[in-house]
């Protein structure tokens, strides 16, 4: 048998933290099935597009499906394509027609139904994908289920292992499965005893000991939501009434499921959201549902609010409404001629209101609102919570009169709030005033700079003056690389060296990083010198097994003290180069460009080489420790930075941006699995699924001085890219929490990654003690660029306030602290860039 490998390619992209109707807002998503495996949520939709054919113009047109995952019903991750119709054996690869899906779990495996039109026949059949993991990849196999002709497959798996597969055409069926999830065992048999009119889309599933058959019915002109139950998986059935009413507005289908999480049951349904005027591109939306003392289901009706709580941290969708004030005020398309773009909230007149519900105000009290308005006469409103009928204002809003959108914020002058509560918010003058949302304090990145152009100052956004950031940069720059404690040491006409001065030697990883630093503050010269003496002393040219890497550690006059690399130095030199190319060209004595590609080129051509392997591991797609065969069975922590490999993947021009995009994924996954899940602390190395070495050396299982790098490289992930926001925002809050709560101004340089304290101090430039270090004051107020907890700004505070200077000890480390304190206030004054 061929297997057929469908993975996760695409992006594993984050939904933005909405939990409005719909709840996928980057594309069309309908029929969706919701499963509970492992404690989250999984939909399987199918999904609709603009027809490339002329014979689906008017049609339903879908040629593949994602999964979706969440933890609570309003963070949405695209695991990617699961399956597509190219992928299938058996399927018309042209026919367009992957309709509605269903996953279950059996055993060990994951079976994944599917309809599909198959070569040479008309009508459709049914086939299935098995996988071990409910996000893929999935393998289909090569023939459908004989005996099912028709679309809608659900499964049930009932409590004693049997399972039954329901599917319509010609009416309403279900039938046995055998326990290879892959055969009928029996004949099929009809659905009886239901309502006369179209049904289709079946849904089935158990509750105290009943059975449920709920399916989509025609009861007058466009598709209700209904149901019967019995005492057996195949019938008889009792037809009890509906679930939904029909579409308000006209949207002729609707295909359900209902599954319960978290001890709540929920209604997943589509509707046309994204496409008014054509109601075979239809969109996912979630409400509660429950259920009456006799078991039959209460009717719902359907929400734009949703369900779940909303951060009042984020940007709040007022137009997604849970309650709006009969006059004056309307919910209309932000851009009419893209509809993803989202709504807004058009308060006509004075008077006019939203309600928000469940928006969670967290244990701080908020300090600041914003509202994305629009408003030609101007306005003002007012903003607060609403709980039990008592309004408490946080502030009022003075809109200046503008045609355009603009960010308004304001101080929050009310009383201080905690906890979850419902937002209010109401015209109190002007007319015509447009919202598009509304939020409290520093709002999260929705998109990264690589979309935006866009870089926070967060010195300026907590009060100082944009010249006194400018200053502070100068002042730190000059002091790490022309003062009389720098690390910065001009040779002869034109070379350098960084030298980390407790070792005396000269490490590629300061040699890479002066050249970021250079690159980014657009000093051509410095950077070429640091260039010229890394590529003369440390890289290898002499055709051995490591020629085109860098020696990682030389004497200060070149000599090698070690010839083999530290996988960090080229992934820093590497991007580093992209960036000179893109800021200087490649003509003026350097080919920056080609210089990275050959590290690169190098690095790819040294799979099965004795003395070098390459520095990225070709089966995990992971960074290695060292490219050697001791050093490539594990990885570092705080080697990876994905967004580096989205930038070779778009500028280094070598014909693998799909690798480096994977590579890019794939260092994201890692850092979920490494980082302790309560206090955010991540070891030093770790195997490549994240585990602990555990070999028993001081160096590898705790938190120590490499460790300090991975709150920066996080928080360089975020601003740049932010393709993880939510579980990065997560994990700032996180590590802030563990060191706030450790003393702000006392906690020290290493712990074990659970918290508590290490039995043995790694000693460094000659001093063995705990320190409340520079370098790692810097990266925790780095990673204040992804945190949601007003704390972080503490932390802010005590970077601008560090100094380039030894310790009461005596130690001072004016390398390692020193250029994680600039990289770090790079970063947070919006001078650490994607350069372009």
């Amino acid at each position: 048998m061929k297997n057929i490998f469908i993975g996760c390619s695409a992006l594993l992209a984050t939904m933005a933290g909405f939990a409005q109707n719909p709840v996928i807002r980057d594309q069309f998503t309908a029929d969706p099935t919701a499963r509970v495996f492992d404690g989250k949520i999984y939909l399987y939709p199918s999904h609709d597009i603009p027809s490339p054919v002329d014979n689906l113009k008017e049609w339903f047109c879908m040629e593949d499906y994602h999964v979706f995952s969440s933890e609570n019903l309003t963070d949405w991750i695209d695991h990617g394509v699961i399956v597509s119709q190219t992928s299938v054996p058996w399927v018309d690869s042209q026919s367009y027609s992957m309709w509605a899906p269903d996953c279950v779990k059996k055993g060990d495996n994951y079976y994944f139904y599917f309809p599909a039109a198959p070569k040479g026949e008309r009508g459709f059949r049914v086939g299935v994908a098995v996988s071990e993991n409910p996000s893929g990849p999935f393998w289909p196999m090569p023939r459908f289920i004989e005996g099912i002709s028709g679309i809608d497959p659900c499964v049930l798996v009932d409590d004693d292992g049997s399972s039954y597969i329901y599917w319509s055409g010609m009416g309403l069926k279900g039938a046995k499965l055998k326990d290879n999830m892959m055969e009928l065992d029996g004949e099929p048999v009809a659905i009886d005893n239901l309502p006369d009119g179209f049904k289709e889309g079946p849904f089935a599933f158990k509750r105290n000991g009943k059975y449920y058959f709920t399916f989509p019915w025609v009861k007058d002109k466009t598709e209700t939501l209904a149901y019967a139950m019995s005492d057996a998986p195949l019938g008889p059935y009792e037809f009890k009434g509906l679930i939904m009413d029909e579409s308000p507005t006209g949207c002729w289908t609707n295909h359900h499921s209902i599954v319960e999480y978290n001890n709540q049951w929920y209604l997943f349904y589509h509707h046309n959201d994204y496409s008014p005027s054509f109601d075979k591109n239809r969109s996912v939306r979630i409400d509660s549902l429950s259920f009456n003392p006799d078991g039959t289901i209460r009717k719902v009706t359907p929400t734009l609010r949703g369900v779940g709580v909303t951060d009042a941290r984020s940007r709040i969708q007022i137009d997604r409404y849970s309650d709006i004030s009969s006059k004056n005020a309307a919910i209309g398309y932000i851009d009419s001629n893209n509809y993803f773009a989202g709504w807004k909230t058009i308060m006509k007149r004075q008077g006019a209101w939203v309600k928000y519900n469940n928006v969670d105000f967290g244990t701080s009290p908020v300090a600041s609102v914003t509202a994305r308005v629009c408003a030609p006469s101007g306005g003002r409103l007012c903003v607060g919570i609403y709980n039990q009928r008592n309004k408490a204002v946080l502030a009022e809003i003075n809109i200046p009169a503008s045609t355009s959108w603009q960010n308004v914020t304001v101080p929050v002058t009310g009383n201080s709030v905690e906890g979850v509560h419902d937002l209010w918010v109401e015209l109190k003058s002007g007319r015509n005033v447009e919202i598009d949302w509304a939020g409290f304090d520093a709002l999260p990145w929705l998109e990264g700079a690589m979309k935006t152009g866009k870089y926070r100052n967060l010195f300026v956004e907590m009060g100082y003056r944009p010249d006194m950031v400018s200053a502070k940069l100068d002042s730190m720059y000059n002091a790490l690389f022309h003062g009389p404690d720098r690390v910065y040491f001009e040779v002869g006409d034109s070379m350098a060296y960084i030298s980390d001065l407790k070792n005396n030697d000269v490490r590629t990883e300061g040699m890479s990083y002066g050249m970021m630093i250079a690159a980014q503050l657009d000093k051509k010269d410095v950077f070429d010198r640091l260039w010229r003496w890394a590529k003369m002393y440390m890289q290898h040219n002499d055709g051995s097994d490591r020629d085109g890497y860098f020696a990682w550690s030389c004497k200060t006059d070149g000599t090698p003290n070690a010839h083999g690399s530290a996988s960090d130095g080229e992934l820093y030199f590497v991007t580093s180069l992209i960036f000179a190319s893109n800021r200087w060209g490649n003509a003026s004595g350097i080919d920056y460009l080609a210089e990275a590609r050959n590290i690169i080129d190098a690095s790819m051509l040294k799979t099965g080489k004795r003395h070098a392997s390459p520095f990225i591991n070709i089966e995990t797609r992971l960074i290695t420790f060292t490219p050697d065969k001791w050093g490539s069975r594990f990885t570092d922590p705080s080697y990876h930075i994905p967004v580096f490999y989205e930038i070779w993947a778009k500028w280094l021009n070598d014909g693998r941006s799909e690798f480096w995009q994977e590579c890019a994924d794939r260092s994201r996954a890692y850092l979920h699995s490494c980082v302790h899940p309560e206090t955010g602390l991540t070891p030093d190395y770790s195997n490549y699924d994240g585990s602990l070495l555990n070999r028993g050396h001081i160096i590898g299982d705790a938190f120590r001085f490499d460790s300090w790098r991975v709150p920066l490289n996080i928080a360089i992930d975020y601003a740049w890219s932010c393709s993880d926001g939510k579980w990065q925002r997560d994990y700032a809050d996180r590590v802030q929490k563990f060191f706030y709560e450790k003393g702000i101004d006392d906690y020290v340089d290493q712990y074990n990654v659970d918290g508590s304290d290490v039995e043995q101090i790694l000693g460094a430039g000659g001093y063995t003690g705990l320190r409340h270090s520079t370098g790692l004051v810097a990266t925790m107020a780095a990673v204040s660029i992804a945190a949601n907890d007003g704390k972080s700004k503490e932390f802010v505070k005590r970077l601008w306030h560090s100094r380039h200077e030894p310790y009461e000890d005596g130690y001072f480390d004016a390398y390692y602290d020193g250029l994680l304190r600039l990289f770090s206030f790079m970063l947070l004054s919006g001078n650490y860039q994607i350069i372009e």
